[in-house]
């Protein structure tokens, strides 16, 4: 009876690393997928190369954007229930953005995409943590953390292989019958909720400002590019993300509840290793920024981190 036990309880903890793992894997495939893509979607669009980048771009930034609010939320209320809506979220993102109506269509969907990318991403090593107890809980993030690496890796091949037989909406749809399981499996699996500050309130304000410090750097650096990082536009959105930053800093300082608290900064362990987890990823982002813009990067370099 016993082992009877041991064995379900095993076999429900492997449905929620799947459950969690697939919409990792489809959440970082989406931020990379595109990428090879664009050209086409360029063409079928009648848009300039520089308009098709935003497709790209404003996934990743909603989700930089929104990433510690949702985590801050499923606090609040509940992981699993952030993370649930997260997912339907993405997938109506996904089916939608396959529907050609245009550029600004497009990129609405790829925001409601990254809106429900940003609740799971947010939210899956929090239930990781508390499906799994101490002694698991290295292997079951690690087992996370690899279907994040096999997301970004992925997104080019996948994207190839589809476009190979299949118009580029697919790249898109592909998501909604993997999504759909990995729903099912998440219904059937993930961990009822225990919001660990149900009554606390949340820092609208910390989120504002670090809202628009995102949105108003990363405009800089991507639309500088183009009209040149003098211009008076450049310099007013770098200016606002400064004071944004500052603010922020200084809303969550004096909060009670904040949305990032920086007394965490204290711990090395986890100060040093959120650095090497940038470093890695600008690294590996770098080298997808090169072999998109100099196709022989792919014989004239070493993969770094991909």
């Amino acid at each position: 009876m016993q082992n009877n036990v041991s064995k379900g309880l095993t076999v429900n903890k492997t449905l929620i690393l799947i459950a969690l793992g697939m919409f990792t894997f489809m959440s970082t495939l989406d931020g990379s997928i595109v990428n090879i893509a664009m050209p086409i979607m360029s063409k079928e669009l009648s848009v300039t190369a520089s308009q098709i980048e935003w497709v790209v771009s404003i996934y990743l930034i909603i989700i930089s954007s929104l990433l510690m609010f949702f985590g801050r939320l499923g606090d609040v209320v509940g992981k699993t229930r952030i993370f649930k809506i997260g997912t339907a979220i993405f997938i109506i993102g996904s089916l939608i953005a396959g529907i050609n109506l245009g550029l600004p269509f497009l990129l609405f969907a790829r925001g409601v995409q990254a809106v429900g990318a940003a609740m799971t991403m947010s939210n899956s090593f929090g239930i990781t943590t508390s499906s799994f107890p101490i002694n698991q809980r290295g292997r079951a993030m690690g087992f996370i953390g690899t279907f994040v690496a096999l997301g970004s890796v992925a997104g080019p091949a996948v994207g190839g292989l589809i476009l190979n037989y299949l118009p580029w909406n697919y790249i898109f749809w592909i998501n909604v019958p993997i999504g759909i399981i990995a729903i099912l499996l998440g219904l059937k699996s993930l961990p009822k909720d225990v919001p660990v500050s149900a009554n606390a309130p949340l820092d609208w304000l910390g989120t504002l400002e670090f809202v628009v410090f995102i949105v108003t750097f990363f405009f800089a650096i991507l639309r500088g590019q183009a009209i040149g990082y003098t211009h008076p536009i450049i310099l007013g959105a770098l200016w606002i993300a400064v004071v944004s930053i500052i603010l922020f800093i200084r809303t969550e300082k004096q909060l009670k509840h904040p949305l990032l608290d920086f007394s965490i900064f204290k711990y090395s362990d986890f100060t040093f290793g959120l650095i090497a987890a940038l470093l890695v990823f600008i690294n590996g982002f770098f080298y997808k920024v090169d072999c998109k813009i100099n196709p022989n990067a792919v014989r004239t370099k070493k993969i770094s981190f991909l």
